[in-house]
Order: structure tokens, then sequence, then C-alpha cells
């Protein structure tokens, strides 16, 4: 036992020396490694995610940059705006379930010049809907916070304006000028004038909560309410033509760019009409598509039914169209497209 104790003692010494050589020089080589361990988790997570993300933007050819309000290069033909899940400007979720962050940007109709629109530290909430203004400056939007919230983004200024707060989603409808903005809430017709601010109620429709469209120079309302459409004068409310279907689908009633045809979705058919000969339907047409979101840029007999897909009404087939540019490539969804900007067609 004492043997065994003197041994011991003879070799720690020299041990401990070479474990501090040893110590001392692994500090020297990592000194970079261990000044990152030391930095709190999330700031190491937060340089992780910002270099995979340079990363995925070198390697697709790529630059995240704001959308400048009639820039010539973006405005010289229409625009897109879509909703972007898992965006570009975080790191990739493979996972669908997990691509929970969601930002608004937008392309030019040939899938060039991504912009950003409204970024995803501005919208506070899950996004139930969005429009933007016919000349491209405003971004309507309702998100849920513990309300649904009502607001309008600037893109020019990038001022994000409160409008209202209530507890209904509502369908968005812009004028031509793009300075008011209307909405149903709370069993009320409301708008909201962009340049003064001011909220005002327009006057109390049967058809509260509903869609509705804004057509024909802002004169007529067209509202879909359970089994029927009805068009309505905006001045003064008067119920212009009315007509049942078995069944009208709140979504899927959508205008062309002229504002003369506007079309919508009932049980087993897409309807497209003329706001000035309602009781014609100028197509009727069955169609196997879930959604309905825009009519497509040159034809209102064909509808956009994704991002890049479209449904040919005359021919009964779905149209893909091809996209080779890096913005599909690169990563998540883009969903709820609206094009805006017609007036440099």
């Amino acid at each position: 036992m004492k043997l065994a104790s003197t041994t011991n003692k003879k070799y720690i010494l020299p041990l401990m020396l070479l474990g501090c050589l040893v110590i001392s020089g692994c500090n020297e080589d990592n000194s970079t490694s261990s000044t990152t361990a030391q930095l709190p988790a999330d700031q190491q997570e937060e340089q992780t995610d910002e270099m995979i993300i340079d990363s995925l933007l070198e390697e697709k050819g790529i630059k995240i940059e704001e959308e400048v309000w009639q820039d010539p290069d973006s405005y010289d033909q229409p625009r897109i705006q879509f909703i972007w899940a898992n965006p570009p400007t975080e790191a990739r979720e493979e996972d669908i379930n997990k691509q929970t962050s969601k930002e608004i940007w937008s392309v030019k109709a040939d899938f060039t010049d991504p912009k950003l629109r409204v970024p995803k530290e501005l919208i506070e909430g899950t996004i139930f809907d969005t429009k933007p203004s016919p000349n491209g400056r405003y971004v309507a939007l309702a998100f849920l916070k513990d309300k649904v919230v009502k607001k309008i983004y600037d893109i020019k200024t990038k001022e994000m304006i409160p409008v209202s707060e209530g507890p209904v989603v509502p369908a968005f409808e812009w004028t031509q000028d793009s300075n008011t903005l209307y909405f149903n809430e709370a069993g009320n017709m409301k708008k909201f004038h962009v340049p003064s601010q001011k909220l005002s109620i327009v006057t109390k429709y049967e058809e509260h909560g509903n869609s509705f469209l804004l057509m024909d120079n802002d004169t007529k309302f067209v509202f879909t309410r359970n089994e029927e459409i009805i068009i309505r004068d905006v001045k003064t409310g008067e119920k212009i033509y009315q007509q049942s279907y078995p069944e009208v689908y709140h979504w899927g009633l959508i205008k062309y760019k002229d504002n003369k045809i506007f079309g919508f979705k009932v049980q087993g058919d897409f309807v497209v009409k003329n706001i000035d000969f309602p009781e014609k339907d100028i197509i009727r047409n069955g169609n196997s598509i879930s959604r309905v979101y825009d009519f497509s840029l040159n034809s209102y007999e064909q509808v956009k039914h994704g991002f890049d897909v479209a449904w040919d009404m005359k021919n009964k087939k779905l149209i893909e169209v091809e996209i080779s540019d890096p913005l599909i490539e690169l990563q998540g969804s883009q969903g709820v497209p609206y094009y805006y900007n017609h007036r440099k067609m």
C-alpha cells in the first residue's frame, strides 16, 4: 500500500505539467472557437442562420431588396404580389409544417425582379387577408393578434398605418385611385381614406361579413352571400341586381383589370359576368380547382389557381407556368397572388 502511494506521487507532478502544456496549446489554437462558445446560444444560432441564408442567396443568385415604389426598373410592367412562406430572409425549413414565418413579396409578371414588400417583423400575427392597391403603393393587411387587426403598409414611406380592429376577417377592396380602402367590419361597410387617415362608416348592408368587389369606376358593389350574388349602387346602397344559385362560395370572387368583368365560384362551376349585363353568363364552366385568386393577366378566360398555375376555362385544363428564375428554386412556398400596376400594359 505504501509502495503504491509513493509510486503515484512520483508521476503526479509530471502529468500535471504535461496537462497544463496541452491545455495552453489548445487555447491558442482554438481561441476563435472559445470566443464563439462564450456567446449566448441565441446569438450563435442567429449567426448560423445568417451564414446559411447568405450561402443560399449567393448560390441561387438572388438579392434581398425592398421594393421601391414606381422605380422605373421594377414598374415597367405589371407585378404580382404574393405571400412567401419560409422566405429567403431566413434559413430554409424543409419541413412545411415548420414554415411559420411569412413575408409579402412581389415579382414582375414574368416572375423576375423579386422584391420584399412587407418584412415579417412588421406582420404581428397570422395573415388572414392582404391586397395591394392598384398603383402598388399600399398593402392592406388583416392579421390575428388578440383581435383581427387591419393595417396598411406604405411602400413609399415604409410606414405601417393603423386602420381598425375588430372580431371578423374582412374582405378588402381599393378604389381605382388607390386612395381609399373599403372593408366589412362588425355589420358595417367601412372605408379608410389613406391621405387623411380618416375612417368612416359608409352604410349598413344585409351582406355584411361576406366577400365583395368594387367595380365600374367605383360605382357598384358586387356581393356574394350564401346562395346569391347581389349588386348595389355604392352611393345609395340601392339593390340593382340579384341572382340565386345552389351555393355561392365567399372565396373566389374576382374581377378583371377592366373593372367590368367579374367572376365567382358556385357549386360545381365558375361563372363570369359583365357588370353592365349581369343577367347573362359570359362563361359558365365546370372546373376542378379548389381556389381562385385572380384572373390571368391577358384574358378573363383564364383564372389564377396559384402563384404559377392557371385554369383555362375555354379548354378545360390546368396550365402550369414553367419558371426558371431562382425565385421558385430557392425555398418556401408562394401563395395568394394578386396583380397590380396594370396601368403599364
